[in-house]
């Protein structure tokens, strides 16, 4: 018994030393996880590939490089390319990124979802490579205790060639198509559940600030109410920006949080540092896009 009571002690006392991760730590992790499965997959398919191909070459003609790879086309997205601590006006202090193969390009999924509703289903672009970052920081709000939280998300592509400007046109056409996009929605009231209809728009706030091609992608909603009494059910939510630029075969999207996001209170962010801050990343990606700038 004696030894029992000594290894539960000991287990106690580890525990209290364990540093838990925190909530935004546990996402990124899944989610790199989910991608490391598919470059898993990725990388056994071109194994097998590899395999048939010397099998061929070797009664055959030569096989040809992969795309980009050769003539001096870049292929892999390196680290650099990337925006790094220094370049953002908020202070972080942590990085957490991911690179994978083929991954579908993410811009605004409920954007998407509503381009689907409207007829514009089209093949979402697949990227032959990528690599994903989230900065973030900490703040202590009103000297309450510290927490951590993201600052910005940023995602970049490498897409086949003619696929990166197709991006574009398809984003224009599911912002014209979404310009007023009734949801309906059963929300938590003061009295219970409530029916109600909230109004998505999206305007392209900005455009042709940096690299090839850019836009500032800009999602607003209507207040949620309650049809019985005319109350806000929620908080009324803020407009919500996104850049997304364009220099050669890459496209990045970035996705600022609360501490980027203007008109948040306490912010002194402006969109005009955040189109600033579009230009920088354009200039991080000029070391791998094909064509370098």
């Amino acid at each position: 018994m004696r030894d029992d009571a000594t290894f539960v002690e000991l287990l106690q006392r580890d525990l209290r030393e364990v540093r838990w991760p925190e909530p935004v730590e546990i996402r990124t992790i899944a989610r790199r996880r989910s991608r490391r499965t598919a470059v898993a997959a990725a990388a056994a398919v071109l194994a097998v590939a590899s395999v048939s191909a010397v099998a061929v070459g070797r009664g055959g003609a030569p096989t040809p490089p992969p795309p980009g790879a050769g003539a001096g086309g870049r292929a892999e997205i390196p680290a650099e390319a990337l925006l790094t601590p220094a370049d953002l006006p908020e202070k972080t202090d942590e990085r957490l990124g991911d690179t994978g193969l083929g991954e579908p390009v993410r811009v605004d999924d409920v954007l998407r979802a509503c381009a689907q509703e409207q007829g514009l289903s089209g093949d979402q672009a697949v990227s032959r490579y990528s690599r994903s970052q989230t900065l973030i920081g900490s703040t202590e709000p009103n000297g309450s205790a510290p927490y951590r939280r993201p600052v910005i998300s940023q995602d970049v592509y490498r897409l086949e060639p003619g696929a990166a400007q197709r991006l574009f046109a398809d984003l224009d056409r599911s912002v014209a198509a979404c310009a007023g996009w009734r949801q309906m929605s059963r929300l938590q009231g003061d009295q219970g559940m409530v029916d109600t209809t909230v109004v998505h728009q999206w305007t392209v706030a900005a455009s042709a600030f940096a690299g090839d091609q850019a836009i500032l992608l800009r999602h607003s909603m209507s207040v949620a109410v309650d049809p019985a009494t005319g109350e806000p059910v929620v908080i009324p939510p803020r407009p919500e920006d996104r850049l997304v630029v364009r220099v050669g075969d890459l496209v990045t999207v970035l996705v600022p949080e609360d501490p980027l996001q203007p008109g948040v209170p306490g912010n002194t962010m402006t969109e005009a540092r955040l189109l600033d801050l579009a230009r920088v990343a354009a200039g991080r990606m000029c070391v791998a896009a094909n064509p370098g700038c």
